[in-house]
């Protein structure tokens, strides 16, 4: 018996890794294509729609769902609040990463981060993370009227 929960434990625990690291590997990537869109695929005429799917869209929707899924999951346990500043970090650094910093190759002119950018993605993540607590509370509640009746 006491081996069987050893296993089980470990199957649950590895089950969990796999879905963190599902998780971060799935918003590098999307940030990633993301990127390379804004720096291979599209030219001059394209900037602009190219950056309202990806500033407005793509990124803002990862954010949010990825969030909600942390939560639910209840990945890292309070520290999956911490999430919002890293999701906010990346929305910030997006924006660097391709308006900014084209605009300084250009013309020379530095540019400094949003702090703007910034509470913008930490919102949604934010926004995300207590839809996916508020679910997960809720599912809690209901496995546990199922099981005492």
């Amino acid at each position: 018996m006491t081996k069987y929960l050893e296993e089980s434990t470990d199957t649950v625990r590895s089950k969990r890794n796999i879905g963190k690291l599902i998780i971060i590997a799935t918003y590098l990537i999307i940030y990633a294509i993301a990127m390379i869109l804004f720096w291979c695929v599209a030219d001059g005429s394209d900037a602009m729609g190219n950056s309202l799917l990806i500033f407005y869209f793509v990124l803002p929707i990862t954010t949010f769902v990825l969030s909600i899924l942390i939560s639910i999951n209840d990945y890292w346990g309070k520290w999956k609040w911490l999430s919002t500043v890293i999701f906010g970090v990346m929305y910030t650094l997006a924006e660097y990463a391709t308006f900014k910093f084209a605009n300084t190759f250009a013309f020379g002119n530095f540019h400094s981060l949003s702090l703007t950018l910034w509470l913008i993605g930490a919102i949604i993540s934010l926004t995300g993370l207590g839809i996916g607590t508020l679910v997960r509370k809720h599912t809690r509640k209901k496995r546990m009227k199922c099981t005492n009746p």
